[in-house]
């Protein structure tokens, strides 16, 4: 059995803080995962996702990660990506992105 080491730190223990992802994010989590487990039992190729409105990315896939098609939509994902960070680099200081 695999142990994993985990220590909390400062930030971890302060309950106070909001969770690192929302419950709105957890379940677009959720339903990625589903759209992929339905196309893993039909053999199909899949690629799902989203960018969080912080900019966070989020991906699932079952085809290799030099597929054709696999590297354009992760292109379109790095512009939404950017272009989410850009917009929220110009609402607030950036320090609130960096983690």
């Amino acid at each position: 059995m695999n142990n994993l080491d985990w220590e909390a730190n400062n930030s971890s223990q302060d309950l106070t803080k909001q969770d690192k992802f929302s419950m709105e994010q957890l379940k677009a989590m959720q339903l990625v995962a589903r759209m992929k487990e339905a196309a893993d039992r039909c053999g199909a190729g899949f690629v799902g996702g989203f960018v969080s409105p912080t900019g966070q990315r989020f991906m699932m896939s079952n085809v290799d990660s030099d597929d054709v098609q696999m590297q354009a939509i992760n292109a379109q994902l790095d512009a939404m990506q950017d272009q989410r960070l850009f917009e929220l680099m110009q609402d607030t200081d950036g320090e609130e992105l960096t983690g």
